[in-house]
């Protein structure tokens, strides 16, 4: 007989223990109204304390300047419409009650870039017997956060989110906070952005409309971004490239790629541009460092292959070519620090001793001016 008790007596205790939580339950709602401050007197505020639990800094947005973190909101309050002696309900202490059903602070995030439609997830409050309440709702945050662009990808980034009550004041809901640090226990690292600095400052704020205080929390983030994959996909290839554009210079013309690499290089750097843009704000407040070097190398890409069509053509004309005119072998005779000889018809591969005749006939020609 004592085998066959031990269930029944768990059950009954069990039972009992929902017959209290349902008798605490309707003890609590009698009456109760849950669009009105928990307070006994007006005058008293709700004092709101705060927390921030940082998950995970889940999205980036460069382009449209939005920073998607996973947050727990930790709030704790006092209500005082919610106590009880708990020898009256079966030594209970603590109640989970459902979060729509009693009164909740309209903490928002104030520069949210998404609307307000959604709120926080639905999940239940820990009320003790001595008023207490605590409410840890988890919720994605998509906050405005103004990015600089200038160094990128060697950027360092601070993003701001903002808290508090959206319609009482610091009379009515005083928000504090607990800490001046972010909770950073269960903090899943980011694979493109480091986490350098996370603190969380209460501030108090008098609007032009009202004479009444408004605190708010601000969570200040320092985020730097792990250069290791722009390194390799960005940085190294336009290094590259801007070698190639020299070697433009190297091939003798006789190539028939001079014009060839020039241009490859120079579509190879348009397409680079393109990603790089597509990635970044459009905005005129901060240009890219790395878009600045791109847009000099394609200009100096395509002044080289300008030169090199030059080239050619100088080349492959041969003696059918006009004669260089007057003003020009002035100046180069004159002007130029290169060697006194000025090519009055452009010729092909020219041999060491064709050089030596040209050197003597220029040098002629000079003497010749001269006496002129």
């Amino acid at each position: 007989m004592r085998y066959s008790r031990g269930p029944l007596s768990v059950a009954e205790e069990v039972e009992g223990r929902e017959n209290d939580e349902k008798r605490l339950l309707r003890h609590l709602m009698r009456g109760y109204e849950r669009d009105v401050r928990p307070v006994k007197n007006a005058s008293t505020p709700v004092v709101i304390q705060l927390s921030i639990t940082l998950t995970q800094i889940f999205d980036m947005d460069e382009k449209n300047q939005v920073l998607t973190s996973i947050v727990w909101l930790d709030q704790e309050w006092k209500d005082e419409l919610l106590t009880w002696d708990p020898n009256d309900f079966g030594g209970l202490k603590i109640m989970r009650m459902p979060c729509e059903r009693i009164w909740l602070p309209d903490i928002v995030l104030y520069n949210n870039a998404d609307d307000y439609t959604r709120g926080y997830m639905n999940s239940k409050a820990m009320v003790s017997y001595d008023g207490n309440v605590f409410w840890p709702p988890p919720t994605k945050f998509r906050s405005t956060c103004p990015v600089d662009v200038t160094y990128f990808p060697f950027d360092d980034q601070t993003c701001v989110m903002k808290l508090g009550s959206w319609t009482y004041d610091g009379f009515q809901v005083d928000v504090t906070n607990r800490t001046s640090e972010v909770d950073l226990t269960n903090y899943v690292p980011n694979g493109e952005w480091e986490l350098l600095e996370a603190r969380l400052i209460r501030n108090v704020v008098f609007y032009s409309c009202c004479p009444e205080p408004f605190p708010d929390l601000t969570v200040t983030l320092k985020i730097r971004r792990k250069i290791l994959y722009y390194m390799v996909n960005v940085v190294l290839p336009c290094v590259m490239m801007s070698v190639l554009t020299l070697l433009v210079f190297c091939l003798p013309p006789e190539s028939g790629e001079k014009i060839a690499l020039g241009i490859t290089v120079l579509l190879a750097f348009s397409v680079f541009m393109l990603a790089i843009a597509e990635k970044m704000p459009e905005t005129s407040e901060s240009i890219p460092l790395i878009g600045i070097y791109l847009t000099a190398v394609m200009a100096i890409t395509s002044i080289s292959v300008v030169m090199t069509v030059i080239v050619l053509n100088c080349h492959y004309k041969g003696p059918t070519a006009k004669q260089v005119p007057r003003w020009m072998r002035r100046y180069v005779i004159t002007s130029s620090p290169l060697p006194p000889v000025t090519l009055t018809r452009s010729t092909s591969v020219i041999s060491i001793s064709s050089y030596l005749m040209l050197v003597e006939a220029e040098m002629k020609w000079i003497s010749g001016w001269r006496d002129t």
